[in-house]
């Protein structure tokens, strides 16, 4: 016997034996034999019967003894049985010396009664002797049954203790999970600040020297086109003397043919002027052109300084952000895997649990089966019993009857002869006999209404356990259904949890090669940026090279048309003066 068996006490035992049925009453539950004994009872297979109330002849069980006392009396008894008065019988009583002998098949029947009874005593012995061996057996198979069941509990708790510490350990390291999670979200949020600080200030740099440069690329602009005005101006007021100049030289021509020469002077003196002042506008334009060339590659140098510082700090808050977006996706794998184990050795503990109950629920069942057989042997053992008794009572009575019936015999052929003797008339004298008497026969009655009884009830019993096997039989199909959901239940969880184990690592492959294609598409945007802002910038130089080439040639073709005028002048004049 194990440490964890309780040792059964016999009441608590027995206790499930003596239950009480619809045909037992209250104090049926003392000793059997005693009461049998003291109470003159016996049973049959619809319950107890009393025989105070039901069967006289029970109260002849005295031996022997009392069966010759019962014979003597039955001559004094025999009339008042018949119905006949007292009156009416012989003044001499019956001597028992004038009874017939008993013949040989008699004196047989009761060898073969008493040979019955003592097989019968035999095989009720042997039958006890069964029926104690298999109660030895069924006490020795329910220790051993509350031996496993007490293996089981101990099984049962130490599976408990181990669930309880898993459930400690996926705690803590939850805990822990979760605490380095905050950790790095503060880290995050502290790399965010200072990146969005350092961009602001980046920003504002910026902005004041873009803010700068335009102000000063302006005042040089403002001060060219001042220079270049007051030289236009300078221009414009000389180009308005040559005309007046011109203009004079058309009107008097006559009157200054005298002082042509001065004139021509003085206009080879303007000339040179203007080319000068042409000369100096066209360096100041050039010295503009220089300024804008270098304030335009000043500020490509510097476009393409702030890309490249935009392009390193962007790479390295990237770095940092895939680095803490990885410590995150590894924080959600582990918590996810740390579940899904826990749910895998939930889901096996449960089923272990459910195996240890069902285990204990199949010796519970047992025991069950045990406790039946063992009440079922009691009954059988008690109906051998009230078999054994009713079978020696109904040989008893059987022995009774035959003697009554040869009495009867016996006297109504003495009562034939003596009426043939001492009959004058010739008459016979007619013997009325009652077959039976009321108390008989209300006892007919009532055995007949009990044997119907017995039979609904029997028929009542077996539709009541033919719908408990089909209710059992139901209950186990539904256990089936239930385990086979509960094994396709524990398998699609782990189908699942396979799927989406795979699932989440071909999402992170694909998601770092969306980020590497995303890197790569960045530097060729970079890349594109910075091929747009030069050729801009040549766009821009050629757009200005060629307003400039146009001012030029504009100067030029004025240039050319005035002199082609002022040598058709001259050609005029001269003709004039030959003629």
């Amino acid at each position: 016997m194990t440490a964890f068996a309780r040792p059964s006490l016999i009441n608590d035992r027995y206790s499930v034996i003596a239950e009480t049925s619809v045909y037992t009453y209250d104090d049926d539950l003392v000793n059997y034999g005693e009461f049998l004994q003291n109470h003159g009872r016996y049973m049959t297979k619809g319950g107890y019967v009393d025989s105070s109330r039901r069967i006289r002849s029970l109260y002849r069980q005295q031996g022997d003894l009392q069966t010759l006392k019962h014979d003597t009396s039955a001559e004094n008894n025999l009339l008042p049985s018949l119905g006949k008065p007292s009156k009416s019988a012989p003044p001499a009583t019956i001597n028992t010396k004038k009874l017939k002998p008993l013949h040989g098949d008699e004196l047989s029947s009761f060898e073969s009664i008493s040979e019955y009874h003592k097989n019968k005593a035999k095989e009720h012995d042997r039958q006890m002797k069964q029926i104690k061996s298999e109660m030895i057996r069924a006490k020795q198979r329910e220790r051993e049954i509350k031996r496993t069941e007490g293996d089981i509990k101990k099984q049962q708790q130490h599976l408990r203790q181990s669930l309880r510490k898993l459930d400690v350990e996926t705690t803590s390291k939850r805990y822990k999970a979760e605490k380095s999670l905050s950790k790095n979200l503060e880290e995050k949020d502290q790399i965010e600040r200072e990146r969005m600080k350092t961009r602001e200030k980046q920003t504002k740099e910026r902005a004041d020297h873009a803010i700068d440069s335009l102000q000063a690329g302006k005042d040089k602009d403002r001060r060219n086109l001042l220079v270049c005005n007051d030289l236009a101006h300078q221009y414009r007021s000389k180009t308005n003397q040559l005309d007046v100049k011109h203009n004079q030289l058309d009107q008097i021509q006559s009157e200054y043919e005298q002082r042509i020469h001065q004139k021509e002077l003085e206009e080879n003196r303007l000339k040179k002027e203007l080319a000068e002042i042409a000369l100096a506008l066209n360096l100041e334009a050039q010295k503009a052109k220089v300024d804008m060339n270098d304030f335009l590659t000043i500020i490509d140098h510097e476009r393409t300084q702030a890309t490249k510082y935009d392009f390193g700090q962007q790479q390295k808050f990237d770095y940092k952000q895939n680095k803490t977006n990885l410590q995150a996706k590894s924080y959600d794998l582990d918590k996810r895997r740390l579940s899904g184990d826990a749910a895998t050795r939930r889901s096996m503990l449960e089923l272990r649990q459910r195996e240890a109950l069902g285990r204990i629920s199949d010796t519970k069942n047992r025991l069950d089966s045990i406790q039946n057989k063992q009440r079922q042997l009691n009954a059988n053992a008690s109906n051998a019993e009230q078999d054994r008794r009713t079978s020696q009572l109904a040989a008893k009575m059987n022995e009774v009857d035959k003697r009554r019936s040869h009495l009867m015999n016996q006297y109504i052929r003495d009562k034939t002869e003596k009426s043939g003797k001492y009959g004058t008339d010739g008459t016979n004298t007619k013997i009325k006999i009652y077959p039976t008497d009321p108390e008989t026969r209300q006892h007919e009655d009532r055995v007949r209404h009990l044997q119907k009884t017995l039979n609904k009830n029997k028929e009542i019993e077996f539709e009541l356990r033919k719908s408990v096997k089909e209710a059992e039989f139901q209950r186990r199909k539904k256990e089936q259904d239930i385990q086979k959901l509960r094994n396709d239940l524990i398998r699609k969880k782990h189908e699942d949890t396979v799927k989406v184990r795979q699932a989440i690592a071909k999402s992170e492959q694909q998601e770092r090669q969306i980020e590497r294609n995303l890197t790569k598409e960045n530097t060729k945007l970079d890349k594109l940026q910075t091929q747009k802002g030069n050729k801009y910038l040549r766009l821009t130089r050629q757009q200005e090279h060629i307003r400039e080439s146009k001012s030029l040639l504009d100067s030029h073709e004025r240039e050319h048309k005035r002199l082609l005028r002022a040598e058709t002048q001259s050609h005029s004049s001269q003709s004039l003066n030959n003629i």
